[in-house]
């Protein structure tokens, strides 16, 4: 194949101001570079018989085209006779390499001294089944690598300061991203999910506080006998209780058939009425209904005898946990069957799923990632045909990148101990490396025999990472029901009330970065050098992340409730303590912080706007005359001459700006277009008050338009 030189760039591109520059080097690599200066040396361009035998190309007419497709990003093409295609990339020996998996290797947020195959990681430590994976990597040397494919590969960054991936594939297209102007690596990751795909805005009552049992059928109290009263018992206790809640679902078992999987229904000795019971979780109790499903064929089931008849299954190779093989979806007919069979829980009112399993040996791992986007193209369709867009929540612990605009992510089964959250939390950083932003972790944890049980401190530290977390999720149910024996005497259900509580309040910011997400490809939660390049000290913290941009959290993951932050240089000067208001953390500083378990330690920047609010009432069916509130938190900084939130509710985004003048002290906020329906709407400005450390709360009933106060000192 001829390749695509500087001059074709050129032409290719008249408009633009050419400056990168791709050329094929004399060692059989790839160069770019602008001027001088080089940007990415891809060292070699790899091919072979085997992932095992493949060698470098040696000139750039066997089978490979590069040409620059935009000013920053340059397209490369291999196609020859090889089953296998590759490439390997070199930095200096100190820059880290991040991306690929969600599972956090070795408690690690990069991928230093780490190989694996882009599939499913199995059990390990901390989480097991920890998923979401994607053909991308980005590098603190500046760029990232994004290859396109759905093909089964492998990845090594075993040598420092090299890269190298192979894929099962006898073509490959691979991507190399520049940052765009001063966009750092955020621009990398908006430019990675512009080629492949960014997530939906989900329905909001998939963002929590949702609860759920692994187990329903089961831990009965009182005169419960099935488990929809059990799940009604659930929904009880938290309207008696005054804890917020969006959704339940129902993880395996639910239905008649073997293991409670695969007749597509619900068993009606369980729910014996179970399209009225979810008509009125929803219309009544204002929780949606979610359930669980998977591409695995039990034995007995309607699934497996249809799969059987017609030769859909993948040969039984023993897969782990005893719920059969999978069908292959590449056969038209397999697919339409599950198809039409899902369609049946939209028709009775569930609004989405959670999706597990795929790859637990029920397929062949090369086909891994090629089944289970098929698997949630299928999941997502039987949903949106019904609800349509944003009108359901599916969620899935396996996905790779092309899938994020078809489901959300769940960490898998992470162990329920301090090991286990500290996981969890670099499992989240990691996932929104990878740009699945809407994520969420089993709080508590899953894993919860004998010793793993989680404590009440366990918990408590969860339930705080997961209020400030995209998704709220609890596992209840089993012996883990914290109104109930051995948790009710403890501080667990308060806690969980203040955490979920926390997390209802914050919806209003958490939705806007979900949209923002969607049109971005930037995540929720943010690895510290997105926000913070410039700063070294950033680069491998695996235990803090920013929440937005606005606020900075430090989850605590180890017993004992001290741990060291550090605060990053370049967003703010300071960080102001975000729920007492009163200590100033200087940027570049290492501060070790006490929290006790009513708390977490959060810090907010300079100039930051905090949309917060009851938005939506979910099961608040104890509040009369309930009407939607948003509140506005504006932390003005004479350092921060502006500020922007693009805030996004009612289906229209409104930029909202804060503006600082300190030769006269005073602060203007600009509300635009903001729509408030006959919703509730305070301004909230924190401020000194006449006594230092004093805050100073001015709320008013706004319609948009400006807000100014004046002769004020500001909290930073």
């Amino acid at each position: 194949m001829a390749r695509l030189a500087w001059l074709s760039w050129v032409v290719l591109l008249p408009f633009a101001l050419c400056e990168n520059k791709i050329t094929f080097t004399p060692s059989s690599g790839l160069l770019i570079t602008e001027g001088n200066k080089t940007l990415v040396n891809n060292t070699a361009i790899l091919a072979g018989a085997q992932n095992s035998t493949v060698e470098s190309i040696k000139n750039d007419t066997q089978g490979v085209a590069y040409a620059f497709i935009t000013p920053t990003i340059a397209k490369v093409t291999l196609n020859t006779s090889n089953a296998f295609h590759g490439a390997r990339f070199a930095t200096s020996h100190n820059a880290r390499f991040y991306g690929v998996w969600e599972y956090p290797f070795n408690n690690q947020i990069n991928n230093g001294n780490v190989s694996f195959d882009l599939k499913g990681v199995g059990n390990n430590i901390g989480i097991n089944w920890c998923n979401a994976r994607a053909p991308f990597f980005l590098t603190s040397a500046g760029y990232g690598v994004y290859a396109d494919t759905l093909k089964m590969g492998s990845y090594s960054f075993d040598t420092p300061g090299d890269a190298q991936f192979i894929f099962n594939s006898s073509s490959l297209t691979y991507y190399v991203i520049l940052p765009k102007n001063s966009g750092g690596l955020k621009s990398v990751i908006e430019q990675y999910t512009e080629l492949s795909a960014r997530s939906e805005v989900p329905a909001i009552s998939g963002l929590g506080p949702t609860f759920w049992s692994d187990d329903f059928t089961l831990d009965f109290h009182g005169s419960v006998s099935n488990a929809q009263e059990n799940i009604q018992d659930v929904v009880n206790h938290l309207y008696d209780n005054r804890i917020r809640a969006t959704s339940i679902f129902a993880d395996r078992p639910y239905g008649s058939g073997n293991r409670s999987w695969g007749n597509f229904d619900f068993d009606p000795i369980q729910y014996p009425d179970a399209a009225s019971f979810i008509q009125n979780l929803t219309d009544v109790s204002g929780i949606d209904f979610q359930v669980w499903i998977a591409n695995r064929a039990q034995s007995g089931t309607k699934l497996f005898n249809a799969s059987t008849k017609n030769q859909w299954l993948f040969p039984n190779n023993n897969p782990l946990g005893g719920l059969g093989p999978a069908l292959d979806l590449s056969i038209q007919e397999a697919y339409n069957y599950f198809d039409e069979s899902l369609k049946y829980f939209a028709a009775v009112g569930v609004k989405g799923y959670k999706i597990d399993r795929g790859e637990e040996g029920e397929m062949p791992d090369y086909v891994q990632n090629e089944q289970m986007a098929l698997f949630l193209d299928l999941a997502y369709d039987s949903m949106v045909g019904t609800w349509g867009k944003g009108g359901f929540y599916n969620f899935a612990r396996s996905a790779v990148d092309r899938s994020r605009a078809k489901t959300h992510i769940w960490n898998g089964d992470s162990h329920a101990n301090f090991t286990g959250l500290a996981y969890s939390v670099a499992s989240g950083i990691r996932s929104g490396l990878i740009s699945f932003g809407i994520w969420g972790s089993d709080t508590g944890g899953y894993t919860r025999e004998g010793s793993l049980t989680p404590s009440p401190e366990v918990w408590a530290r969860w339930m705080w990472f997961s209020a400030f977390s995209p998704v709220y999720e609890l596992m209840l149910g089993t012996n883990h029901t914290p109104w109930y024996p051995p948790y009710d005497n403890t501080s667990t259900l308060a806690i969980m009330k203040q955490t979920a509580n926390l997390h209802a309040d914050l919806l209003p910011y958490i939705r806007s970065y979900s949209y923002h997400t969607s049109k971005t490809g930037l995540p929720i939660i943010r690895a510290l050098f997105l926000e913070a390049e410039e700063d070294e000290n950033t680069w491998d913290v695996n235990d803090s992340y920013f929440f937005g941009s606005e606020l900075f959290v430090a989850p605590v993951v180890s017993a004992g409730g001290s741990r060291s932050v550090y605060f990053p240089t370049g967003p703010s000067k300071s960080y102001l303590e975000y729920f007492n208001k009163t200590q100033i953390y200087s940027a570049g500083t290492n501060i070790t912080i006490n929290s006790p378990l009513t708390s977490i330690p959060v810090f907010v920047k300079q100039g930051a706007i905090v949309p917060r609010g009851d938005i939506y009432q979910g099961n608040a069916k104890w509040i009369e005359g309930w009407t939607p509130e948003l509140k506005l938190e504006l932390f003005p900084s004479f350092d921060v001459p502006e500020s922007k939130f693009v805030y996004f509710g009612g289906g229209s985004e409104t930029t909202i700006v804060l503006r600082t003048n300190k030769a006269d002290r005073s602060a203007v906020v600009d509300t635009g277009g903001l729509e408030f329906n006959g919703w509730g709407v305070k301004i909230i400005w924190y401020l000194k008050g006449a006594e230092e450390g004093k805050i100073m709360d001015m709320k008013t009933e706004s319609v948009g338009g400006l807000l100014e106060v004046n002769n004020i000192d500001t909290l930073f």
